[in-house]
């Protein structure tokens, strides 16, 4: 019998600093069958609590079955009935006989348990440089290529119909980013641009980490004129007039994690903002403090408008209230939707490894995993 974990067990799975490769090497595995019934406590325990992608997975277990007779209450699994028609490339291969749910089809599944803004900060993930993992030192695994992209999971909802929480799934989409490199990238992103009724500032965030051709300031000494830079955020000069007078063609903004503070990674940052400024992009930084502070992000906001020539919104006392009230608000719940809280419905569900997950978890199988 085939075993699929799907949904939250999918998700951890994605999350393993490895998964690019469990994704790429089983693109020839056959197709699962669809599972008749759930796996059994002592099925999950000869053959998956070994299996090492499983390591240290929340457990009850999440999996397929083609039918609602295969499924019974567990501590071990919960069954989810899957779509009999779902199309090529929704599974990859974890082991002989077990399978997992694809970057695409586990954001679709997720839907199912995750607020709005939870699974936005998912699609995100998937889509970006990096992936969750709250038993990493620094609470993320980094990735040189994205496992999926907002292209690519519209396409599997343009193939898999209509399906459950596909139209919520679909909204997600609009907002959704490709290529960001943490969730305090996203969720800079979105603060900036999320309409004013929704808490967010109404600036046009044009792209997260994409690339911006520069001089070299160290031309003479590599031999070389030109080089790329990516700054985590691009906003540039609104119009369609593309020599209109603004400060700035464009302004970038980066968020500083720890990273940036050592020695010599301060140093090219200042080569790196002033390389940017010599083509008229205009480089902001933010750490988590200022990020955190409504007003100092406020100011930032309005410095902002000014190198791009955008006019400041005219308001009164009471709308300008209203709005910081939204703003304070979208910051709270962009900070909650961390990956591993999940309150879409009734009953949250918490994941294994965060500080007030109760429950049980399979053995985890070394330090890395």
């Amino acid at each position: 019998m085939d075993i699929i974990v799907s949904h939250i067990t999918a998700l951890e799975v994605l999350r393993r600093w490895d998964s690019f490769k469990l994704v790429e090497t089983s693109e020839a595995v056959r197709n699962p069958t669809l599972p008749n019934r759930m796996p059994t406590a002592r099925e999950i325990k000869a053959s998956l609590e070994q299996l090492r992608p499983l390591s240290g997975a929340t457990l009850p277990l999440h999996v397929l079955v083609a039918s609602t007779a295969g499924r019974h209450p567990s501590p071990k699994a919960v069954a989810h009935l899957a779509q009999r028609d779902l199309p090529d490339g929704s599974f990859f291969s974890l082991a002989p006989g077990v399978f997992c749910s694809s970057p695409e089809l586990a954001a679709l599944q997720m839907a199912e348990y995750a607020s709005d803004l939870e699974l936005l900060m998912l699609v995100d993930e998937l889509c970006g440089h990096y992936g969750v993992q709250p038993r990493s030192s620094k609470g993320l695994v980094k990735r040189r290529d994205p496992l999926t992209s907002v292209a690519r999971i519209s396409s599997y909802l343009d193939k898999v119909g209509a399906a459950r929480c596909a139209a919520k799934l679909r909204r997600a989409l609009e907002r959704a980013r490709d290529r960001s490199g943490s969730p305090m990238e996203s969720r800079c992103a979105h603060r900036l641009e999320f309409e004013p009724i929704r808490g967010g500032y109404g600036l046009e965030v044009v792209a997260l980490n994409d690339p911006v051709a520069v001089e070299r300031s160290d031309a003479l000494l590599v031999g070389m004129s030109t080089r790329v830079r990516k700054p985590d955020i691009i906003l540039l000069a609104p119009g369609d007039d593309a020599y209109a007078r603004t400060p700035f063609r464009g302004v970038a903004l980066d968020y500083q994690s720890e990273y940036h503070r050592e020695e010599a990674q301060e140093a090219r940052d200042i080569n790196r903002r002033n390389e940017l400024l010599a083509v008229d992009v205009k480089d902001y930084e933010i750490d988590k403090e200022h990020y955190d502070d409504v007003d100092y992000l406020d100011w930032l906001v309005s410095r902002i408008r000014s190198d791009l020539g955008i006019p400041e919104p005219c308001l009164s006392a009471r709308s300008q209230a209203t709005w910081r009230d939204r703003r304070v608000r979208l910051c709270r719940d962009l900070a909650a939707a961390d990956g591993l809280h999940w309150t879409g419905r009734k009953r949250g569900i918490v994941m294994a490894g965060t500080a007030d997950f109760k429950g049980e978890s399979l053995p985890r199988l070394d330090a890395r995993d």
